[in-house]
């Protein structure tokens, strides 16, 4: 009789060990879901904040080029977007050079 409660014991265990391991996987389902989930609105927010990185950039060339009431931030940084296109200027310059010879 001893040993009968003692597997019966063992079995009642094992059926709540199954029944965590269910819940688990459930749950980990659950959770891979959840991380899908934010993975993707985390690549749309970095999307979104790329596209509002240029449109700031064009904003700031675009107030740079006018000249109207700049601060010194202003002023600074329509100097160095001159200065980037004089770069660009020389670079081009100097691939038709050598396009030439």
């Amino acid at each position: 009789m001893e040993l009968e409660q003692y597997i019966q014991r063992i079995e009642d265990k094992l059926q709540q060990l199954l029944k965590k391991l269910q819940q688990s996987q459930a749950d980990n389902v659950v959770l891979r879901e959840q991380l899908v989930h934010q993975q993707n609105e985390l690549r749309q927010q970095q999307e979104n904040i790329t596209s509002l990185d240029e449109k700031l950039k064009l904003t700031r060339i675009a107030t740079a080029t006018q000249g109207a009431n700049m601060s010194e931030d202003e002023d600074a940084f329509r100097k160095e977007v001159r200065g980037k296109i004089n770069d660009y200027i020389k670079e081009i310059d100097r691939c038709i050079a050598l396009l030439n010879s």
